[in-house]
C-alpha cells in the first residue's frame, strides 16, 4: 500500500489506526482545550472520534463536514479513503477529496495529491478536476465566494491541466467579489492573454456577476 508520507511528516511505517492517532497528535489536538478548539469545531469533533478509535462515526461525520465545505475534513476524508479506514479503500475517491481540499489552499492536501496521482490511472486525473469544478461552481453560484478562486486554481499549471483563459475568468470573478489573494494572479494572467480572449472573459465575468450577485459583490 502506498503511504502518503510527505503530507504527514517523517516516513511513518505504522499500522493505519496508529497512523490516524499520530496524525491527530501531530496537528496539536492533544494540547489543552482552549478557545481555538471550541466544542462546535467540526475538526475538533472529528479528532475526538479518531482518538476514541470510533472510525465508523468519524467517517460519517467527516463526509458530512466535507460536503458542507470544511477544507480540513475534506483532506481527512481523502486520507480515510486512501488508507481504507472506516470504509473501503478507494484511491480515486481519495484523490477527489484531497484535490478539492488542495484547490482551496490546503498545503498538506496539495503535497499529498502529488503522491496520490501515481496510484490513479491518468485518464481519471481530468475527471477528478471536473468533479471538483462541479462542486465548486455550485457553491460559488450559491454565494460562497472562496470557491471562485479555488475554481481558478483548477485551471492553473499547478494542477496539470492549464487553461489560461478559464483561469483568468474565474480569477477575475474572485477579484470582483473582493478576494485579496486573487488580484496578483489575475494581473499576471492579463499579461499572458490575447486582448480578444481577455475581453471575452471579462464579458462572461460581468454576466456571471449580474446573474449570481445581482450585479455587485455581496
Amino acid at each position: 500500500m502506498v503511504r502518503i508520507e510527505t503530507a504527514l511528516g517523517p516516513r511513518l511505517r505504522i499500522d493505519m489506526v496508529k497512523w490516524l492517532v499520530i496524525m491527530v497528535v501531530a496537528a496539536g489536538i492533544l494540547a489543552a482545550p482552549g478557545p481555538s478548539r471550541a466544542s462546535d469545531d467540526p475538526v475538533a469533533k472529528l479528532d475526538a472520534m479518531i482518538l476514541a478509535k470510533d472510525f465508523d462515526t468519524a467517517v460519517k461525520f467527516a463526509r458530512e463536514a466535507a460536503d458542507a465545505g470544511n477544507i480540513e475534513t475534506q483532506f481527512r476524508l481523502g486520507l480515510f479513503y486512501w488508507h481504507g479506514v472506516g470504509l473501503t479503500q478507494n484511491y480515486l475517491e481519495a484523490l477527489k477529496w484531497t484535490t478539492l481540499a488542495a484547490l482551496s489552499g490546503h498545503e498538506k492536501a496539495f503535497a499529498a495529491r502529488k503522491l496520490m496521482l501515481s496510484s490513479v490511472a491518468p485518464p481519471n486525473w481530468p475527471k477528478v478536476l471536473d468533479w471538483c469544478r462541479q462542486r465548486l461552481q455550485k457553491v460559488a453560484e450559491g454565494g460562497f465566494n472562496p470557491a471562485l478562486f479555488a475554481m481558478s486554481k483548477s485551471y492553473s499549471p499547478d494542477f496539470g491541466f492549464e487553461n489560461a483563459v478559464e483561469e483568468y475568468y474565474w480569477t477575475s470573478l474572485a477579484v470582483a467579489v473582493g478576494d485579496p489573494l486573487a488580484r496578483k494572479r489575475r494581473d499576471e494572467l492579463t499579461k499572458k492573454l490575447a486582448v480578444t480572449d481577455a475581453a471575452k472573459a471579462q464579458d462572461r465575468a460581468s454576466a456571471w456577476i449580474e446573474k449570481f450577485r445581482s450585479g455587485k459583490a455581496p
